[in-house]
């Protein structure tokens, strides 16, 4: 078919963005989305075309990535894989029932995975992630088999050229050929920007490219195999997230800039307006040609060329009625520039103006005075009505203005220590998400900042909305949506909700903290220095001192954590040589050994290391006498359950303290009782409160009863702790995160409320006696639990 495509169906159903679509044939359609779902979509009525949903996986965070392998003996119903937030790769078997656990568990990456490839058999998968690392899986073995190597930024597009070769795309703007077995065969600079997406082109394209690529820099660019640039596809206005190839040729592109676009013979033929800000994804299905989207609107489209196909007319009309209501912000209708209604044309520029390209905008100033969207179709000649340009907040003093613009907000972000704050302005027209990775891109930033920021752009702009005026009787902002530009309150990523502006709401507290303290060279100097003395002092047996080898891998910890806080990538090697020095030094000599430990916790190799079978990092702290109370020294227990802590950083960390919930509080709860230093006190407040989070967050145990038991059994122990002698002369950010964690559990429901009411309000009147709960911040959590009992 060689006419435009027509909406042919609409699927609702995810609650969040839909981030990735597979497309095998025409009756089965897979999706993932940023609600934790991978749902199967089956076609159940040809005419009007109907699917059914399936969730095929619930997961316990967002996913971005997915893949489909057909059928084979092995798998007569085929695989599908994701990947996202959680930092594994799942593998399912199609048709399998979604509680019924995953294939292959994946579990490699130390960050959140973007893109995801099977090879042609099905037999091999690629997975690319935030952490800047590709790795070839074989799907039967649930091993990595070849890792590819060399970027220097995260990893945002894999793609299976043939049996051979795999392409990645990189944030460091390069594009990269290997061999399947991870040698690297070229590096290909062009892009001006990340890089994020490919689609193969057939042998017969016009341009004679191999294949195309798009990302941030707008432009779709075609490559031969060995690097050579032989074409560009200009027209988008925005980042271009996904591209495809159709059965006749084709390429499909989809972008944050509204629309769908269909390009041929180096000319944009199709530009498809979708009534959301986002087009996350696009995929062709070979069978039929029709395309499928996916977009920040939730909602999964389908559009074909195929009249029999199509839907009626009536769903047509309704579709483009809804882009042309649709509001578009002020600051993205031209790119984020200034917007001058004034020198724009009127309406009968509609009919005297003739478009040069499919896509391109005209702005129409209304005789109303209002500000209208319009794109030229190529097919149809006409401009087609695309939606009304709206202001955001308003104007005047409610707005900020940074590098020349004027937003809703502008944020202060605190990075590094002793450094300026960097600036993150927001308006209320944006996705949160999309803010918070476009601040990251533009600082070249870690992405491991990306759920935290986003969360605090949503937090700190909650009661704020568009439309409203933002000034009160002064002119200032409503007291729940202050901008903290200038004061001392600034966002610093992986801090408590202590440092959260005056006046917002601190439960229930939904992310895990870290404690990231100490001097790495210092303790591997202490280190290095004690093992000679106490090698020469006979204190310690020939099994228990690290190697020269050893030594020297430990030395290099210092750079690895300095470079990478929060993942340092701890080899196999260091880990045993701090393990020697834990289990079999002197009980005074282990605290450094016990604090480097403690920091390389928070990363995925640690757990993998440290994990395996029957055994665990839990086990193995507890079985050295590492929570042994009343040592000689107190800091041992201290960056044993710093240790504990930072295990909540990961995802394979997770199911390590979930497994162990009821042996870690078992080791730990003589130091509730009675912490032996202020430092014990802080580090089991925000053991505590990591806990207090995964029990509300809806991970494991899914039942809602066995959470409830859990939250019992922790709530006694928080309040052993707020009893404690400690907390009236302890930390005042420990005793807020100790409270944090008794408010989040309220949180669970009204049954477990009632049943605990009396004794929380017993422990409430204990701390508000103390001279600590005086601060502003505490007396805030306390009137919030009470609050919360009412």
């Amino acid at each position: 078919m060689s006419g435009d495509f027509k909406l042919s169906a609409t699927l609702k159903g995810h609650e969040e963005d839909v981030r990735s679509l597979a497309f095998p044939d025409a009756r089965t359609l897979f999706s993932v989305s940023r609600d934790s779902t991978i749902r199967q979509w089956s076609l159940i009525s040809a005419t009007p075309l109907t699917y059914d949903d399936t969730i095929a996986l619930q997961g316990s965070h967002w996913f971005n990535a997915l893949d489909y392998a057909p059928p084979s003996k092995e798998h007569p119903s085929g695989l599908v894989a994701a990947g996202g937030r959680e930092t594994f790769v799942f593998v399912k078997q199609v048709g399998r029932p979604p509680e019924e656990d995953s294939y292959r568990l994946l579990i490699g990456h130390a960050g959140n995975i973007t893109c995801l490839a099977f090879s042609e058999d099905g037999n091999k998968i690629v997975s690319g992630g935030w952490d800047s690392q590709v790795f070839v899986w074989d799907v039967e073995q649930g091993s990595v088999v070849a890792e590819l190597q060399g970027h220097q930024g995260p990893v945002w597009g894999v793609m299976v050229y043939d049996a051979k070769l795999i392409i990645t795309a990189c944030a460091d703007k390069m594009i990269r050929i290997f061999d399947i077995n991870g040698k690297s065969l070229k590096t290909i600079q062009g892009h001006t920007d990340v890089v994020r997406c490919f689609c193969k082109l057939p042998s017969a394209q016009w341009s004679g490219a191999a294949f195309a690529s798009a990302g941030n820099d707008e432009v779709i660019r075609l490559w031969t195999l060995d690097g050579t640039p032989v074409g560009e596809l200009e027209g988008h206005t925005a980042y271009i997230y996904s591209l495809a190839t159709l059965p006749n040729g084709d390429i499909v592109s989809s972008s944050e800039d509204r629309t769908v676009r269909v390009w041929r013979n180096g000319a944009c033929v199709q530009t498809i307006v979708h009534p959301a800000v986002s087009i996350w994804t696009v995929t062709a299905c070979r069978e039929t040609g029709d395309i499928a989207t996916g977009a920040s609107d939730k909602v999964i489209r389908i559009f074909s060329r195929d009249p029999s196909r199509q839907a009626d007319a009536g769903t047509i009309a309704a579709f483009d009625e809804t882009n042309r209501m649709y509001a578009i912000p002020a600051e993205t209708a031209s790119q984020g520039e200034p917007f001058q209604k004034e020198n724009l044309p009127g309406p009968e520029a509609l009919q005297s103006q003739v478009g040069h390209k499919d896509g391109q905008q005209l702005f129409i100033r209304e005789n109303d005075g209002s500000v209208t969207a319009h794109l030229w179709s190529m097919s149809s000649s006409r401009w087609d009505l695309i939606g009304t340009v709206v202001s955001g907040q308003g104007s005047g003093s409610g707005k900020k203005t940074y590098d020349g613009k004027e937003y809703d907000f502008v944020f202060d972000i605190d990075i590094e220590e002793g450094k300026p704050p960097l600036k993150l302005p927001y308006n209320l027209t944006e996705n949160p998400w999309d803010a918070a990775r476009k601040f990251l891109e533009t600082n070249k930033l870690e992405m491991s900042y990306y759920e935290q920021v986003a969360n605090w752009i949503t937090e700190n702009t909650r009661g704020a909305r568009l439309g409203q005026s933002t000034g009160g009787a002064n002119g200032d902002p409503p007291a729940q949506a202050r901008d903290p530009l200038g004061t001392e309150r600034r966002y610093r990523p992986g801090t408590a909700d202590s440092s959260s502006p005056a006046g917002f709401r601190k439960l229930p507290h939904r992310r895990y903290l870290e404690i990231l303290e100490g001097n790495a060279q210092n303790a591997i100097t202490r280190i290095k220095d004690a093992s000679k003395e106490l090698r020469d002092s006979g204190k310690i047996s020939k099994e228990s001192e690290p190697t020269t080898e050893e030594l020297e891998l430990l030395q290099k910890l210092v750079d690895q954590m300095h470079n990478s806080p929060r993942d340092p990538h701890p080899v196999k090697e260091q880990i045993t040589a701090l393990l020697k020095v834990c289990s079999g030094w002197p009980t005074l000599s282990r605290v450094p050994g016990v604090a480097v430990l403690a920091r390389l916790a928070v990363s995925p190799s640690f757990i993998q290391e440290t994990s395996g079978g029957t055994d665990n990092i839990v086990n193995t702290c507890a079985g050295i006498g590492l929570f042994l109370p009343q040592q000689p020294t107190a800091n041992n227990a201290v960056h044993a359950i710093r240790l504990l802590v930072n295990l909540f950083a990961s995802d394979a960390g997770l199911l390590i303290v979930d497994g162990s919930f009821d042996t870690i509080l078992n080791v730990v709860r003589p130091f509730g009782e009675n912490p032996e230093s202020p430092a014990q006190f802080k580090a089991l407040a925000t053991l505590y409160l990591n806990f207090a989070v995964l029990l509300t967050s809806g991970a494991p145990p899914t039942e809602p009863a066995g959470r409830v038991f859990r939250a019992d059994v922790l709530l006694t122990d928080i309040a052993l702790l707020l009893e404690s002698e400690s907390a009236s002369s302890g930390d005042s950010d420990a005793l807020f995160k100790a409270l944090c964690a008794l408010g989040t559990l309220l949180t669970l429901g009204n049954d477990f409320r009632a049943n605990v009411k009396a004794g929380v309000s017993g422990t409430l009147h204990y701390v508000a006696t103390k001279q600590a709960a005086q601060l502003a911040n505490i007396k805030e959590v306390i009137q919030e639990i009470r609050d919360e009992l009412q």
